[in-house]
């Protein structure tokens, strides 16, 4: 039998490693399927079967998409519950020697979501990481858009129940779960049965009870957001996030710098609503139809940003149980809805705020456009003034915001003066740096522009400087750029004249001046390209290391957001704020 392909070899090879995956392998503008995934995305997705040349006597079943519409197709096979690898290109073809190099940048699955386009704006997208130890279970939640990471563990009675009832506050696009609870056939399919996620598992091994892989690169708070420093009693925590890591790594294949934080929380922090309550107090979704429309987050939701809207339902689905906490909220929503003009303002603010959480997680995975970081220093812009409004506030809560809210005036003024206003979408097209910004782009820009006039100011000035009245500059591809003399001038050629090349009737001569003009003007375009896009990157990396600063004031924001949208619900349906104490009594009076 005759061997295949080298290309296909290494596809195969590829595919061999990701068995679960649909590889989507680029080649050129496009990325291939081929033999068994070909067939299942020709089928899923409605698109031509076809075949491609494999050194076998029959060709390989091959279909395909364009890479740069590639995400509506990803988008369709996650929907449908596949698993994507993306097997890119390593290196130019062009310049490539042999065979393209290609490997898996990235798997996408129902959990691992980024791309906005594929999300909801205003519910956070989950994968959840369960960890069975005998009865006991930890489990840890992360949403990698927003960076957003939580954990905790069940040590009590009806703990199966229990896990369901944190599931359930979820709602996870995708669980990954240690073998032991995949192999517990009952719980798994309970499990399967209730929320209909994608569900996978890793090792025991993988679920590891190791702090010290977690605790240099995460800071790691409780429910009042101070710092954990022992473990010894949540290490069915630490297996859980171990886990959920593991898998992100395994996935993502980068760092995840806007992942730093994970919060440990203890179920009894927060009102434990089991499935059946939450489902039929319709809290997010109407019981028969799973709509939004009539439910209670329908009802309260007049949030301003994607942000705010997530931060509504989190508290919707978290109901506290501290009065103090309860009463700190209240306070801000009582103040809120008073002052009219007070909350207009800050109002008017917030609708001009964009998803800082999503765009720096963009920024986390390098996938952050120019448009990007303008929509970033836009919303950035805002704050300032948000700050300088709630310098007038009385209650707690917004006192806080005021005190804590940074104004991220550095990250303003660094994309401001790299990134023009309206920039192209994409990254290596160029028209992205400000003139001012970079010598060098500037100098390949004005090269683009004004090249022609440089050529034609050099020879009229080596005519006036020299006294030879017929000497003009040519150019071909060999040399270049060159001064051309007749015979007739010889003696009149300076010595700073460099000989090129002997003809007939002339010769040829270039100088440092032309030499340096030359290299500005031949492939200045190209050059331009390059320096803008390694600039924009040294860009995006300065802003990703400040990324914890501005997930703080991108918190605040969505706070604020939910606490306008309270009293702005409260005014429109004449709420009244309550008094929360400790006496166990429900008392209604009437106005």
């Amino acid at each position: 039998m005759a061997e295949f392909s080298p290309m296909m070899q290494h596809y195969l090879s590829v595919k061999e490693e990701y068995k679960d995956c649909i590889v989507f392998y680029r080649l050129g503008d496009f990325y291939e399927m081929f033999f068994d995934d070909a067939l299942t995305v020709s089928r899923e997705l409605e698109i031509t079967l076809t075949g491609k040349e494999c050194g076998q006597e029959e060709r390989a079943p091959m279909c395909g998409v364009p890479y740069h519409s590639s995400e509506m197709y990803i988008a369709k096979l996650i929907s449908k519950g596949y698993k994507v690898a993306i097997c890119e290109q390593l290196e130019d073809p062009k310049e490539a020697k042999g065979i393209v190099k290609r490997d898996v940048i990235r798997v996408v699955t129902p959990g691992t979501v980024v791309e906005t386009n594929m999300l909801d704006e205003k519910k956070n997208n989950y994968i959840m990481s369960i960890y069975k130890q005998g009865l006991y279970f930890g489990m840890a939640v992360c949403d990698i858009s927003t960076g957003d990471f939580y954990t905790t563990q069940i040590k009590q009675t009806n703990n199966f129940e229990k896990l369901l009832d944190e599931i359930a506050r979820y709602t996870p696009a995708e669980i990954v779960c240690n073998e032991l609870l995949y192999e517990t056939t009952a719980e798994i399919s309970k499990i399967k049965e209730r929320f209909q996620c994608f569900i996978s598992h890793l090792t025991e091994k993988e679920f590891s009870q190791d702090t010290e892989k977690i605790k240099d690169d995460y800071k790691i708070i409780d429910d009042k957001e101070e710092n954990i420093e022992d473990f010894s009693d949540k290490l069915f925590c630490i297996s859980a996030i171990n886990g959920l890591l593991e898998y992100l790594n395994q996935t993502q294949k980068i760092k995840l710098e806007h992942i730093n934080t994970i919060k440990m929380y203890t179920t009894t922090r927060y009102m434990s609503l089991d499935i059946s309550a939450r489902r039929n107090l319709e809290i997010t979704e109407k019981l028969r139809d799973k709509s939004k429309k009539g439910t209670l987050l329908w009802v309260l939701d007049k949030t301003s940003t994607a942000m705010g809207g997530r931060h509504l339902r989190r508290w919707l689905n978290d109901p506290l149980l501290d009065i103090s906490e309860i009463n700190f909220r209240l306070g801000g929503v009582k103040e809120l809805k008073e002052n009219i003009i007070f909350r207009g303002s800050i109002l008017d603010i917030l609708k001009k705020i964009y998803d800082i959480e999503r765009l720096i997680g963009k920024i986390s995975y390098g996938n952050a456009n120019a448009r990007d970081m303008i929509s970033l220093k836009n919303s950035i812009k805002q704050l300032p003034e948000l700050k300088h409004l709630l310098e007038q506030a009385n209650s707690s809560i917004l006192k806080n915001a005021y005190e804590e809210l940074d104004e991220l005036t550095d990250i303003y003024e660094l994309i401001n003066k790299a990134i023009i206003d309206d920039p192209p979408v994409t990254l290596k097209e160029g028209g992205i740096i400000k003139l001012g910004y970079n010598s060098m782009v500037d100098t390949y820009r004005k090269a683009t522009t004004e090249g022609k006039q440089w050529v034609i100011n050099i020879e009229q000035k080596e005519k006036e400087t020299t006294g030879i009245k017929n000497l003009k500059i040519g150019y071909n591809k060999v040399f270049g750029y060159f001064l051309e003399v007749t015979k007739s001038y010889l003696n009149l050629v300076p010595d700073r004249y460099i000989r090129k090349q002997t003809l007939t009737n002339c010769e040829r001569y270039i100088t440092e001046e032309l030499k340096d003009v030359e290299n500005k003007i031949l492939g200045a375009e190209e050059k331009v390209v390059s320096l803008e896009y390694d600039l924009f990157i040294e860009l995006r990396n300065k802003i990703a290391s400040q990324i914890e600063r501005i997930q703080k004031s991108a918190n605040i924001v969505s706070t604020l957001d939910v606490l306008c949208s309270f009293a702005q619900v409260a005014e429109e349906l004449n709420y009244v704020m309550p008094i929360v104490d400790n006496s166990g009594e429900i008392e209604i009076k009437e106005r």
